[in-house]
């Protein structure tokens, strides 16, 4: 006896699909429970590679060029999407990131650096659930949206500010979906990772399986542990769950909030000295 993921006849729609990434693993993880993939990316190639492996698997995949932080061309995709169609019943908005240049001192941040990170981890977020939410009110129909945040959320976010913001704007946004959304039969939720083993982190040199940062060893968690969380939340297995942020990250923000005190915790568990 089992309990499957069942997404079949269903469409869903996911930003950011790069091969290596949590959104392409996440579009392959769709199309495997049944539903066709509607896949976006700014690079033909990626979206290219995605509905390749999706095809060769046997599963249902098209998709279209968008530069998600053009807002002419995120406001096609819905609208593309629906007039290949006429349905939608979910959207996984992986896309985002930050980029090296973007790691920087508060005070040293340009304005300019500020408003590419909100707008390519937030703004076009908002974009993209409110035309789907639009659709589906209009269709009458239910369907599920999952944000991807981060653990940079949780607390702060140094050095990388401006995207610790964008994705605490991701949760509160999607918590506010999720009310005004809900007598609809819309849910919404956050996904949030930490460490990813992506393609684009393990191949920067240092970075392996488990990866040192500031004394602490995290381990990576994989793309597909990403895709299965992010599946799931667009499943009927998750219809009570709503407002809701995931974290999968392997414990990596449960970590002691000091930093590793080994010393400490070996005083912990030693055993007490005989008498």
């Amino acid at each position: 006896m089992s309990i499957a993921i069942d997404l079949e006849g269903r469409v869903v729609l996911v930003c950011g699909v790069g091969r290596g990434g949590i959104g392409g693993a996440t579009a392959r993880r769709i199309a495997a429970a049944g539903a066709t993939v509607f896949a976006v990316d700014h690079q033909q190639a990626l979206v290219d590679q995605t509905i390749a492996d999706i095809q060769a698997a046997g599963g249902r995949c098209e998709g279209m060029v968008a530069d998600l932080t053009d807002e002419a061309q995120s406001d096609k995709v819905v609208q593309t999407l629906v007039g290949r169609f006429d349905r939608l019943d979910g959207v996984a908005n992986v896309a985002g990131g930050t980029r090296e240049h973007e790691w920087l001192k508060l005070e040293e941040t340009p304005t300019s650096v500020f408003r590419d990170v909100i707008n390519l981890n937030l703004e076009y977020v908002f974009r993209i659930c409110r035309d789907a939410a639009t659709f589906m009110i209009a269709r009458g129909s239910q369907g599920s949206l999952v944000n991807v945040g981060s653990i940079s959320m949780l607390s702060s976010a140094p050095f990388h500010g401006p995207y610790g913001a964008a994705k605490s704007g991701i949760a509160a946004l999607t918590r506010t979906m999720s009310i005004e959304w809900k007598h609809h039969g819309i849910r919404a939720n956050t996904v949030s990772p930490g460490a990813v083993a992506t393609e684009r982190v393990t191949s920067r040199p240092g970075w392996g399986s488990n990866t040192t940062t500031g004394g602490a060893t995290a381990n990576l968690a994989s793309v597909d542990e990403l895709a299965n969380a992010i599946v799931f939340l667009l499943s009927d297995l998750a219809s009570g769950i709503s407002g809701q942020n995931l974290v999968v990250d392997g414990a990596l923000s449960a970590n002691f909030c000091a930093g590793p005190r080994e010393q400490f915790a070996r005083s912990l568990y030693q055993a007490p000295a005989e008498a």
